[in-house]
């Protein structure tokens, strides 16, 4: 797993992430995620187009990320991901709370 520095936007930051999410990755992915949310406020996008496998230890993370951000009125946007990332969000019916974008904009 990698995630880029931070992106600056209007209303938040973005970060990529990419490379496989699993258990052997998660808990840097959840730590990583959880410094960014406090060192930065407003939305965060966060681009899983280069994703190639995510699974549920590290969708806890997403999870965990979309609380944190909600409970200072922030919000959690996905984008990009793929058909892998894209049917874990379905089968988990997380894409009913996290609606997937195709870009940043």
């Amino acid at each position: 797993m990698n995630m880029t520095d931070p992106t600056p936007r209007p209303d938040g930051h973005a970060l990529s992430v990419s490379g496989r999410l699993d258990a052997q990755t998660a808990s840097a992915f959840r730590a990583a995620l959880s410094s960014h949310v406090a060192a930065h406020r407003g939305h965060l996008y966060l681009d899983l187009a280069d994703v190639s496998f995510m699974d549920s230890s590290a969708l806890a993370g997403v999870v965990a990320t979309l609380k944190a951000l909600r409970a200072r009125g922030d919000e959690l946007r996905l984008t990009g991901a793929g058909p892998a990332v894209r049917e874990l969000l379905s089968l988990t019916m997380l894409d009913r709370v996290l609606p997937l974008r195709e870009d940043m904009a």
